[in-house]
């Protein structure tokens, strides 16, 4: 796979050193007294819930796990608490993680007698999840070669550290340091940092990933000039001032780097100190802002090996500077300037390259020939090849089979077409396939079930049709990641057993059905379930809740299962769940409060019955959906505990209650609130008004009363362009009445969506001139109130207005001229109101012209309903004859035919309504009646 190049650093230097210590581990000899007396302890002050030290026993601690002794003087030369050092090979639990994560060390300090340890000579702290100051005594440790008290690098295996630093100046002691390891330390005083460090001559490697460094120091004279290793990545170096940082001059005296990191800062010069690295063999400088004139420098580095240029505003005519670097392997473009097709000329770069990563830039036309072809090249080097997030449109190619050494192919969201060649089979070494989101169509190639090495398949979201037999998975015995989705058939026996254990199942709209298939019984390890519109008509088995033991999402969504769900209370781990669009029926059960972890709950567009359990106010989750289904009594009052809710979707259902006002004051996380046709009575209360970060807020088809508050202006989402994306959207669906018709929203599309929808309520008043300042606000209905005066002039400053409905109102006044301004209209609706005046004109609202929108205003006039105003304004028939008697006569003509005319019009447009069984059929025969 694609590691990190500092992990490949330390996997050397480290697994130098276990090898001179590693054969007194186990070794007949005995640890000293003091170091015994101590480690012991140590031990004995510790609360190891999880028994990370169970080893610790017997009088010999040369023989515990994580201690390693001297072979003559029996003295512990190496301590290595870390957590990764106390798992095994194998699947790790989550719920093992978990708890190891909240019990091991508890964030104690480090011990004082660390520092008596003299004879010390390796000292591994990272991710044991100590807390506290670092004691100065460490210092002490004159032996000390290699010291890390660093974080996990990202990783969900160990809680970290959580140190505090109040000074530095002890590691200035350690003079036989040769390796120091303070990432994810959140230091403050660097300077003091800075000048410790600068006194150690012999340092070969230092780590200081993402500890908020923010500045570099300006050295005179820089003694740790033996500095192989040199990592500064993530520290926001040069972003909290208005221009980008420089690598400061001293960089160039540093001539033994062969490691240098300074990814994911904001650096961008000068680029002609990297021309004194002349060691360096990995170099990351992703996330930054050096450009072009970077290459250039780069030419001149040909040890370099390892190349990470990801964000630099990289552009393809400029790569030819990188032809000299013979010894380039891996080479990282993503997210560039990359635009138009690949160069011929470039090939002699590619050819060398066992790692090519071109993703996420606008490149087009052909795959590159050494891709299509790779005879085109001396040598066959090529591992790792990521495409993905391109504009590459060519056929799958048949030659991609000849890469022998081919282990990724990346070419997720592009344009790739054809079918994929039977001949991939051929690519023994392939661990990861990923082609999602392509044009690729035909069959699934039966070849694909000889990539024994496999470990993730992701072929959805293309156009392929056919059978997916056992055939295809025969030697798959590897995989992991297994998705597939859209128009294909699952067709397996049902006694079949898989050769694989999943972690991931993502096969969305596949033909899985009818029957619950029977192989998931056998998958034990399985994080991810995704089998939505799978064709199943069956029950929730009750073997599924052994199989989403240690699962975290569940999403068997718009299938046609029955019965209820309390099989899934026993999965304890569960994060997300996705039952919506079935036809589950009884109650909602209370234990689903067993489910600690869960996080998103969708059940919505089911039958279910009967109150929401108040016990659902135990979780602590984010987005709960039980839209449309047949809930009733209150909205439940231990909602209120859940404080971090984004999403709260309760519409459709006969819950009766007065509008609860501790939504506003408690639920002020929420972006989305839906409580559309239920039985709400009283007004709306202006605590909601406290929830700055809604976005979408649907109280329509109530029976709300009382006035619209003003402060619903307030809303900061509708009105600044602000995102509150939540980081996950798995499992959301939410259904809106715009634009006249339904529409579902799904995904990352709820969260563009800004929506204020108060219809079909008891309202009264005036519409609030306050509404006027949701200036991101796309979809208005307040229809079907009673609200009166006339409609605010400011209203066209709502510039991104989508849909607007205020019919059936006692609305006055005139229409403003200031809605013809709104570009982006394409649904407006002033229909039984009490408007007059003309119909304004231009722009958008020459498009919208169904005369329908406007009908029930006796009193407007213009030339889109045909009617003139007061003789100021023609119409189309008088444009030839402007005498007045025959204006008159065409004027009675017109009264005495609109009626007939428009029911005769209306009739027509019934009978499309009726073909189309929209629930508009109801509002059409009343306003049918209305005409007759």
């Amino acid at each position: 796979m694609n590691y990190h190049p500092f992990i490949l650093l330390f996997l050397v230097s480290v697994t130098n050193l276990e090898v001179g210590f590693s054969k007194t581990h186990h070794s007949n000899v005995t640890c000293s007294e003091n170091d015994q007396k101590a480690l012991t302890e140590f031990k004995n002050g510790l609360i190891d819930d999880s028994n990370r030290l169970s080893s610790w026993t017997g009088q010999n601690c040369c023989k515990w796990d994580g201690v390693f002794c001297d072979e003559k003087t029996g003295n512990v030369v190496k301590l290595d608490l870390s957590y990764k050092n106390y798992f095994l090979d194998g699947e790790i639990p989550q719920r093992v993680l978990d708890n190891h994560m909240k019990n091991f060390l508890g964030g104690i300090q480090i011990p004082p007698f660390f520092g008596l340890l003299k004879t010390l000579r390796f000292l591994n702290l990272s991710c044991a999840g100590f807390g506290g100051y670092i004691p100065h005594n460490l210092g002490n440790l004159s032996r000390l070669e290699h010291l890390y008290l660093g974080g996990c690098y990202g990783s969900v295996i160990g809680p970290g550290n959580d140190f505090k630093v109040d000074s530095f100046s002890w590691i200035s002691k350690l003079s036989s340091l040769k390796s120091i390891d303070l990432s994810e330390l959140a230091i403050e005083d660097t300077k003091d940092l800075w000048s410790s460090i600068n006194m150690l001559p012999s340092l070969l490697s230092l780590n200081l990933e993402g500890c908020n460094l923010n500045t570099l120091p300006s050295f005179a004279l820089v003694n740790f000039t033996s500095l192989s290793s040199l990592n500064i990545r993530d520290n926001g170096i040069g972003m909290n001032s208005e221009n980008s940082s420089i690598v400061p001059p001293w960089f160039s005296n540093l001539t033994s780097l062969m490691n240098l990191d300074l990814g994911q800062n904001n650096f961008n010069g000068p680029t002609n100190i990297f021309e004194e690295l002349s060691s360096l063999r990995v170099l990351d400088v992703s996330s930054n802002g050096f450009g072009d004139s970077l290459l250039s420098s780069l030419s001149k580095l040909n040890n370099l090996v390892y190349l990470d240029l990801l964000g630099n505003d990289i552009h393809l005519s400029n790569l030819h500077f990188l032809r000299n670097l013979t010894s380039l392997s891996v080479l990282k473009l993503r997210y560039n300037e990359l635009k138009g097709p690949i160069l011929e000329a470039l090939t002699s770069i590619f050819c060398r390259l066992s790692v090519l990563d071109l993703s996420d830039n606008e490149i087009t036309g052909l795959l590159p020939k050494f891709i299509r072809d790779p005879s085109s090249c001396l040598e066959n080097r090529l591992k790792e090849l990521y495409i993905g997030n391109t504009k590459f449109s060519d056929f799958f190619p048949e030659g991609m089979s000849m890469h022998k050494n081919l282990e990724v192919i990346d070419s997720t969201n592009s344009l790739l077409y054809g079918e994929i060649p039977s001949s991939i089979g051929r690519l023994s070494n392939l661990r990861f396939l990923r082609i999602a989101n392509n044009k690729l169509n035909g069959s699934i190639p039966l070849s694909i079930g000889q990539l024994s090495n496999l470990e993730e398949l992701d072929i959805s979201r293309n156009l392929f049709t056919g059978i997916v037999s056992e055939l295809h998975f025969a030697e798959l015995s590897k995989l992991k990641k297994l998705h597939i989705s859209k128009n294909l058939v699952l067709n397996v026996s049902s006694n079949w057993y898989p050769p694989f254990q999943l972690k991931e199942i993502g096969m969305a709209s596949v033909k899985v059905g009818p029957n619950f298939p029977q192989w998931l019984h056998k998958q034990s390890i399985l994080d991810t379930l995704v089998m939505s519109d799978a064709n199943i008509t069956d029950m929730i088995p009750n073997w599924l809740s052994n199989v989403t033991l240690f699962m975290t999402t569940l999403d068997l969504s718009a299938n046609k299962l029955v019965g209820g769900i309390n099989v899934l209370c026993d999965a304890q781990l569960l994060n997300s769940i996705d039952l919506s669009k079935n036809l589950l029926s009884g109650r909602i059960p209370s234990c689903l409060s067993n489910l600690e972890e869960l996080r998103s709950l969708n059940l919505a567009d089911n039958s279910l019955e009967g109150d929401i359990p108040s016990s659902l106010g135990d979780l602590s989750l984010r987005f709960l959906h039980l839209q449309k289904n047949n809930l009733q009594g209150k909205i439940p009052l231990s909602l209120q505990n859940l404080t971090s809710l984004q999403r709260l979707d309760l519409g459709e259902n006969k819950l009766k209650d007065v509008f609860p006002a501790w939504i506003g004051e408690k639920l002020q996380s929420l972006e989305l609130l839906r409580l559309n046709s239920n039985q709400l009575y009283g007004v709306i209360p202006s605590e909601l008004c406290q929830i700055s970060s809604l976005c979408w807020l649907n109280l329509a088809g109530n029976n709300l009363y009382g006035t619209i508050p003003r402060c619903f202006g307030d809303f900061s989402c509708m009105s600044s362009g602000t995102m509150y994306a939540p980081g996950e959207v798995f499992g959301q669906r939410v259904e809106s009445f715009m634009k006249g018709i339904p529409l579902e929203y799904v995904g990352e599309q709820i969260l563009l969506l800004r929506i204020l929808d108060l219809s079909e309520n008891k309202l009264a008043g005036r519409i609030p001139e306050e509404l006027t300042k949701l200036v991101d606000l796309q979809y208005l209905n307040l229809s079907r109130n009673n609200l009166n005066g006339s409609i605010p002039k400011k209203l066209g400053d709502l510039k991104q207005l989508e849909s607007l409905d205020l019919s059936h109102n006692k609305l006055s006044g005139s229409i403003p001229q200031s809605l013809a301004s709104l570009n982006y209209l394409s649904y407006m609706n002033l229909s039984y109101n009490d408007f007059s005046g003309p119909i304004p004109t231009g722009n958008q609202l020459q498009s919208l012209d169904d005369q329908s929108f406007y009908v029930g205003n006796p009193r407007l006039c213009g030339k889109l309903i045909k009617k003139s105003c007061n003789g100021n304004e023609q119409t189309p028939q008088d444009d030839h004859q402007d005498h007045d008697e025959e204006h008159n006569s065409y004027e009675l003509w017109f009264y005495a035919g609109i009626g007939p005319g428009f029911c005769v019009g209306f009739l027509g447009v019934l009978f499309t309504l009726y073909k189309s069984r929209n629930r508009c059929v109801m509002r059409a025969f009343q306003c049918l009646t209305r005409c007759i």
